[in-house]
């Protein structure tokens, strides 16, 4: 067990609990389109910055401090910043390549955004078997700023002493403001907002996903040209708006 200098670091998606509770909602295509978005995040973190723990639609994460903290502070606010060009295209990527799916959890991809939250001080680190628990108050403190009285869905928050480390973020637009929890003393926050314009991303469907798609039409055509009744199988596949022949016509790029 050991005190150490660390920076935390939290990215939530926004829109998760809403986006849960849709009316006939797939939960297998919800769970795996809340892994993928967050693979994409965290993919675009870099040493010193290590994935801790994920909690449910969230990734905790830390990096330990020794020398230059503002230097440090810098390195982890670049990391982050990544993050939210990541996660705009992999919904963007993942809105397409289930066009054809017509579940709740595949129709509301566009709803879900990115905030993320950065704090640093002192931390206990402790090894439990293989496994690395962050523990104290400012771990505490980082987790209560998830829920605050911020209205936008996508932003970036630092406590005002990890933000004092670094320099303003050129296009975002900045907040000041205090976070009051059970009568406590405010916690000082600074609030980032990105631009709300994106770029339009041309992606499209990886070959793999082309291909998986295209034998569950198969499976689905047969099971119901046969007669064998096993809707339930395929409810969360391709859509029936779109028939077998221009899905076929798609994939093969005519």
């Amino acid at each position: 067990m050991k005190l150490r200098h660390a920076a935390l670091v939290i990215v939530d998606i926004s829109g998760y609990t809403q986006f849960i509770r849709q009316r006939n909602l797939s939960l297998l295509h919800a769970e795996e389109i809340i892994s993928q978005l967050l693979e994409s995040v965290i993919d675009k973190a870099e040493y010193p910055l290590i994935l801790n723990k994920l909690e449910g639609d969230a990734a905790f994460l830390y990096a330990l401090w020794d020398g230059n903290h503002a230097q440090a502070a810098q390195d982890i606010l670049q990391q982050v910043l990544a993050f939210f060009p990541a996660f705009r295209h992999k919904a963007a990527e993942l809105s397409h390549d289930t066009s054809y799916c017509d579940c709740d959890a595949c129709t509301h991809i566009s709803r879900l955004k990115l905030k993320a939250f950065l704090h640093h001080g002192e931390v206990v680190l402790k090894k439990i078997r293989q496994f690395e628990e962050l523990a104290g108050d400012n771990v505490i403190l980082i987790h209560r700023l998830l829920k605050n009285g911020v209205e936008a869905n996508e932003y970036l928050l630092m406590t005002e002493s990890f933000s004092t480390l670094t320099d303003d973020i050129p296009e975002f637009k900045k907040e000041s403001r205090a976070e009051e929890y059970d009568g406590e003393e405010p916690i000082k926050v600074d609030v980032f907002y990105p631009p709300t314009f994106v770029t339009p991303l041309e992606v499209k469907p990886s070959a793999s996903r082309k291909v998986s798609m295209f034998g569950a039409q198969i499976q689905r055509l047969f099971t119901r040209t046969f007669g064998a009744s096993r809707t339930d199988d395929f409810k969360h596949i391709p859509n029936e708006k779109v028939g077998f022949f221009a899905y076929f016509k798609e994939m093969m790029g005519f």
